[in-house]
């Protein structure tokens, strides 16, 4: 089982800058371009955290890269265990629940 978030835009995403900004040798999250799935046919990127990998140093690097996705490529991430929109007010509950799977 894993943990899934998707992060969205209403126009294409360059995913060669996403893998350059967001990729390490030793990720323990899994990332994966979704073409035309996003808003209003715009592109996505799936992001996948295996239960086995829900710890405090996944949070961290997902964090990092949620930070990337939605300053620097302007997206709109959701949780997609919740359906709920990740943001300021909400990413504690969301990273308690990441934990406690």
């Amino acid at each position: 089982m894993a943990y899934n978030v998707i992060a969205e835009s209403a126009r294409p995403l360059n995913f060669d800058d996403i893998h350059r900004n967001c990729f390490t040798s030793d990720m323990s999250v899994e990332l994966f371009p979704m073409p035309q799935l996003g808003i209003d046919g715009g592109d996505a990127v799936g992001i996948c955290v295996p239960f086995k990998n829900a710890n405090e140093k996944t949070w961290l690097e997902l964090k990092r890269i949620l930070k990337l996705l939605k300053s620097t490529f302007q997206c709109d991430v959701y949780d997609l265990y919740s359906g709920e929109k990740l943001g300021m007010f909400n990413i504690g509950s969301f990273r308690k629940s990441l934990l406690t799977k």
